[in-house]
């Protein structure tokens, strides 16, 4: 079941929940400057759930999930995506993906690209659904757990 949900460009009053959302997803997680730098360069956006009228259920208003990406030049690059535990498997990594890509076509960026961690399966599994294809690999590159990173890329329409 998909979530309603907006993406918005990320507020200084966001980072704890960012930060929240972040520590408990990555087993390597960025610090609370790494976001803040991330706030001047205006590719920090947050996914908020909204309200449905048909659904019997509240919605929370705090953030679903994050992205960070860059638009370099013709390319959209993925730095960081998460969303909350208790949010997952509800479209938002897509929604925030799709924003990336969209945001990506209004620059005329030509592909998108992402690193994961070789275990993170079921974002693997997201991004090879949406197109992203394994284009290589870095050994070694996540160093707590010393493990591969799998570079992936996505050709934009």
């Amino acid at each position: 079941m998909d979530l309603n949900i907006t993406v918005l460009a990320s507020a200084e009053s966001d980072i704890p929940s960012i930060l929240e959302i972040e520590t408990d997803s990555q087993p390597e997680p960025w610090t609370e400057n790494s976001f803040r730098e991330e706030l001047g360069r205006a590719s920090l956006f947050v996914a908020r759930p909204t309200a449905d009228a048909s659904s019997p259920c509240p919605v929370p208003a705090d953030i679903a999930g994050f992205i960070c990406f860059w638009s370099v030049c013709d390319e959209v690059q993925v730095l960081n995506i998460a969303v909350r535990k208790s949010m997952r498997r509800k479209g938002i990594a897509r929604a925030l993906l799709d924003f990336a890509i969209e945001t990506g076509q209004i620059r005329r960026a030509r592909v998108a690209t992402l690193e994961v961690r070789k275990s993170n399966l079921a974002a693997r599994g997201l991004y090879e659904s949406m197109g992203f294809r394994i284009t290589g690999k870095r050994p070694g590159y996540y160093g707590v757990r010393t493990e591969s990173a799998i570079l992936m890329e996505l050709d934009i329409p």
